[in-house]
C-alpha cells in the first residue's frame, strides 16, 4: 500500500506543481485562453524615391494554449490619400497567421515575439514621367517578423504595443514586381476571455 501511495505521489506532484506554479507565479485554469484585439496601425511602406506612410486598423485573434506559446491570426487595413504626389490613393490589406512565443511572462505583463505569414494586397501608384503614373494593385504572399509587449489594465482588458518588419510586393514604374521592406507599428486594446494565462 505504501508503495502504491508513493507512486501516486511521485506521479501527481509534478502535475500539481505545473498547474499551480508556472514561471514562479500561481495561476488558475490550465486550459487555453483567448484574446481579441483591435487598434491603430501605422505602416511605413517602402516605395521608390521615398517611404509612404499609411494608417488604419489592425484586428487580431489569439489562442494561448501553453504558458509561453500561442497562435494568432492578424488582419490589417491601412490607407493614404496621395501616393508619391501622384494624386492616386493607396491602401494595403493583409491577413497573416503564425505562432507566438512569450520569452518573458508575468502575471500582468508579457513580452512576445512572433513570425507570421499570409497574403498582402498593395494598391499603389508610381510616377513614370512628370505627368504620368502607373497605378494598380497586386496580391502576393507576405510575411512579418516582430514582437511587442502586453500590459493588463483592469478586468479582461489589456493594452498591446508591437512592431514588425513586414515584407510585401508592389508593381514598380517598369511594370515589374518588386519587394518592399515595411515597418508596421500597432497599438491595440485587448479583450481576454476563457482560460487563465500567466500574464493575466
Amino acid at each position: 500500500m505504501r508503495r502504491v501511495l508513493a507512486c501516486i505521489f511521485l506521479f501527481a506532484a509534478p502535475l500539481l506543481a505545473q498547474s499551480h506554479w508556472q514561471g514562479g507565479a500561481p495561476v488558475g485554469a490550465t486550459g487555453p485562453s483567448f484574446e481579441a484585439s483591435a487598434g491603430f496601425v501605422y505602416l511605413s511602406m517602402d516605395m521608390p524615391l521615398e517611404r509612404v506612410a499609411l494608417t488604419g486598423l489592425d484586428t487580431c485573434g489569439l489562442i494561448r494554449f501553453a504558458t509561453r506559446w500561442g497562435v494568432t491570426a492578424d488582419a490589417t487595413y491601412a490607407s493614404t490619400g496621395n501616393v508619391l504626389s501622384t494624386g492616386h490613393s493607396g491602401n494595403f490589406l493583409g491577413v497573416l497567421v503564425g505562432p507566438v512565443f512569450y520569452p518573458i511572462s508575468f502575471r500582468r505583463a508579457g513580452i512576445f515575439v512572433h513570425a507570421l505569414a499570409g497574403v498582402g494586397r498593395v494598391d499603389s501608384a508610381v510616377p513614370v514621367t512628370e505627368t504620368k503614373y502607373l497605378g494598380g494593385w497586386v496580391t502576393r504572399p507576405s510575411y512579418a517578423i516582430g514582437g511587442g509587449i502586453e500590459q493588463s489594465l483592469f478586468g479582461p482588458f489589456a493594452v498591446r504595443l508591437q512592431a514588425d518588419y513586414q515584407r510585401t510586393t508592389f508593381v514598380n514604374s517598369t511594370d515589374t514586381m518588386q519587394g518592399q521592406n515595411n515597418l508596421r507599428l500597432t497599438s491595440s486594446i485587448v479583450f481576454r476571455f476563457g482560460g487563465n494565462g500567466e500574464n493575466r
